[in-house]
């Protein structure tokens, strides 16, 4: 089979209607190294609030969990905004994998 035919059988994300989904690297505004995520080539503009997660942890392995879970749901929520329809944190792992949300 020839490699055009071959291309012509795969199917494109984006028809599905799939967003690419990356997590680059880059250099943070305070001058060190930072994640952020890039779907569909926009920067997704979400931090975690340190601040919080650091009284939860003086708090306790109960206040830790809790405050994750908290910060999956916001950023579950976070996402779907962005991308127009309700994805779920599976989803968002599946995407970290795959590159497509």
């Amino acid at each position: 089979m020839s490699e055009s035919k071959e291309n012509k059988d795969l199917i494109n994300p984006e028809d599905l209607g799939l967003k690419r989904f990356e997590v680059k690297t880059r250099v943070a505004k305070g001058g060190g190294l930072e994640n952020a995520i890039f779907i569909g080539g926009e920067l997704l503009d979400w931090t975690i609030d340190l601040n919080s997660l650091m009284e939860a942890y003086k708090l306790g392995p109960h206040f830790v969990r809790e405050v994750q879970k908290d910060i999956e749901k916001h950023f579950s929520e976070s996402v779907s905004d962005f991308i127009g329809r309700k994805v779920t944190t599976e989803d968002i792992q599946r995407a970290t994998k795959l590159g497509w949300i």
